[in-house]
């Protein structure tokens, strides 16, 4: 099954129910980059969720794409994205299940309060913590 995107030029700003149709899907991913698409801070919680589904099998995939977003967000200095950040991390730790969610939950706090330990090889695409 081919997934129609709304833009139906580009992937860019999936809805959430396209992020999920193409989790289960298993079609290539639609984009260069697409970890970047997937991204926003309205979108965690659902990609924290596909991340802990046994029958997802895009797992490692989200997991990357949550390593890029938060090292992407703790790069930008932006105390007000941050905060939310630290608040979705308190949240989606009451339900993560894998230890794969739970280790970038503290990987993410820990990066957090130590900006300066940022690296792109951890937590930029093809995170070495993902691969």
């Amino acid at each position: 099954m081919k997934i129609i995107f709304r833009d139906a030029q580009h992937a860019w700003n999936p809805t959430q129910e396209e992020i999920k149709a193409w989790a289960y899907s298993g079609e290539k991913i639609p984009e260069q980059d697409w970890e970047l698409a997937v991204n926003s801070l309205e979108n965690i919680p659902m990609i924290c969720s596909l991340i802990d589904d046994e029958k997802c099998n895009r797992t490692l995939f989200f997991l990357g794409s949550l390593y890029v977003f938060t090292g992407d967000l703790v790069r930008s200095g932006v105390a007000e994205e941050i905060g939310r950040l630290s608040e979705l991390l308190n949240i989606v730790k009451m339900k993560a299940k894998s230890e794969k969610l739970n280790d970038w939950i503290k990987r993410s706090k820990y990066l957090i309060q130590h900006p300066n330990t940022y690296d792109y090889d951890y937590w930029g695409l093809g995170s070495k913590y993902v691969y």
